[in-house]
């Protein structure tokens, strides 16, 4: 298989101290066919100057007999040697070329020479893996930083060939050590685990999660596991999840307002995505439990008793033999559909309980409140539901008239109405649970 070295040149090449540069070392034991040398401005010039590069590595060719194919990269108008960016996007341009050109070789890249821009570069290039790639370091002959001994603008290059130890076979040692990129990717995973939890797609945090080389401790994944099913209301599954680590990340504990709370939580993490027609769909199940305990705490009607459940649906369902024996119940219901003969529904539904509340309650905030969510609720829901529409924000505002964090502040300040025993910082119960979890992966 043909190998390909590409080298960025740097302050160290060919020779320097009297060893090879890390681009010559390469060479010398990979002995690639192929080498490209990517030259700046400052490099160009000594190139041109003594010819020193394609010089070492022609003598170093007849010394191993072997011929390399030398490719010069002059990019003469090159100063700016220190900006990453511009090194990311034209190494994968000009490395792509190599690949479509070269199919079936073997693509070999020197990360010990250039600036440190240009080594990050290419580190990161081979460990994304767009292309196979092997990177290789080149440490120094004393382990530690070069000094410069050679003068680079007055560079004997035949004094320094004939003099560089490393062409002794007695004095040589092998430098050249392939890069482990794996812990590098990891950190680019990291990061990009991290930007999945602050959008709150737990899913693809987890997914990443479980690409690790280096994998995460059992605490770190049954955090991430465990605000997974939060977000799917699998409240059961996070205290197993959580439970041998003494960790609570769900702030509100009794049954009946937490399965309510969360579920809140849920819809406003719906509009941090711009998923606003899920948000305006889900709303319902929402509005009808919130209106089931207004219509207790506010009228005295405990809606339950007047009710059945299907105990396969789970769905609540009025039992009209009942509510005859309450004539306040059943003069509000019927009162509030004179036009169609009277209450006759079936399931229960927040409009039943908006009428039960407008006419029983005696708390004229908690009228007001009802109705404006109920008319936000039916107007929306019943646009989105039968139209094929993109709904945005400025939908949401059209046909509402209000934005969607609007309406979800709505549905807050009704929890609060109720007198539930929730803190300010509970309604960021999401990002203070993201806050741990990212601070567990940059451990």
């Amino acid at each position: 298989m043909k190998k390909i070295l590409f080298s960025p040149i740097g302050g160290t090449d060919p020779i320097s101290n009297f060893r090879d540069g890390a681009m010559l070392h390469i060479c010398r034991i990979y002995k690639p066919d192929i080498v490209y040398l990517y030259l700046s401005k400052e490099m160009c010039e000594f190139q041109e100057k003594d010819d020193r590069y394609r010089y070492c590595l022609e003598q170093l060719g007849k010394k191993l007999d072997k011929h390399f194919e030398i490719i010069e990269i002059q990019k003469n108008e090159l100063e700016e040697v220190q900006v990453f960016d511009t090194f990311m996007k034209e190494y994968r341009e000009i490395l792509n070329d190599i690949r479509d050109k070269n199919p079936e070789s073997e693509i070999i890249l020197n990360v010990s020479s250039g600036t440190p821009a240009m080594k990050s570069a290419l580190q990161i290039l081979a460990a994304m893996g767009e292309i196979h790639m092997q990177a290789i370091q080149v440490s120094t002959p004393k382990k530690k930083i070069n000094p410069h001994e050679e003068d680079r603008d007055d560079y004997d290059v035949e004094g320094y060939w004939e003099l560089n130890e490393d062409n002794d076979e007695e004095l040589f040692v092998n430098r050249c050590k392939e890069s482990e990129h794996f812990y590098l990717l990891d950190e680019v995973r990291k990061e990009t685990i991290i930007k999945h939890i602050k959008a709150y797609d737990y899913v693809a945090a987890l997914q990443i999660a479980g690409e690790m080389t280096e994998p995460f401790d059992d605490e770190t994944m049954a955090l991430l596991k465990a605000a997974n099913s939060r977000l799917q209301l699998n409240i059961g599954e996070i205290d197993n999840l959580l439970k041998p680590y003494n960790i609570s990340i769900i702030p509100v504990r009794i049954e009946q307002q937490q399965k309510i709370f969360e579920y809140l939580l849920s819809l406003e993490i719906k509009i941090k995505k711009e998923q606003y027609g899920d948000f305006l769909r889900a709303i319902t199940p929402a509005v009808v439990e919130l209106f089931k305990i207004a219509t207790k705490e506010y009228t005295g009607i405990d809606w339950k008793k007047y009710c059945w459940q299907n105990t396969k649906t789970k769905q609540w369902k009025w039992d009209h033999s009942k509510i005859e024996s309450n004539k306040a119940l059943k003069n509000a219901l019927d009162q509030a559909y004179l036009d169609r003969g009277g209450f006759t529904g079936k399931d229960v539904y927040s409009d039943h309980l908006t009428a039960i509340i407008d006419e029983l309650s005696k708390d004229a905030e908690i009228k007001r409140m009802t109705k404006q969510i109920r008319d936000i609720e039916i107007t929306t829901r019943n646009i989105s539901a039968h139209n094929l529409v993109s709904i945005t924000a400025s939908w949401v505002k059209k046909y509402s008239g209000y934005t969607p964090e609007e309406i979800y502040g709505f549905l807050k300040n009704y929890v609060k109405k109720l007198r539930w025993n929730i803190k300010k910082e509970d309604w960021n119960s999401y990002d203070a649970m993201n806050e741990i979890i990212i601070g567990k992966i940059g451990q």
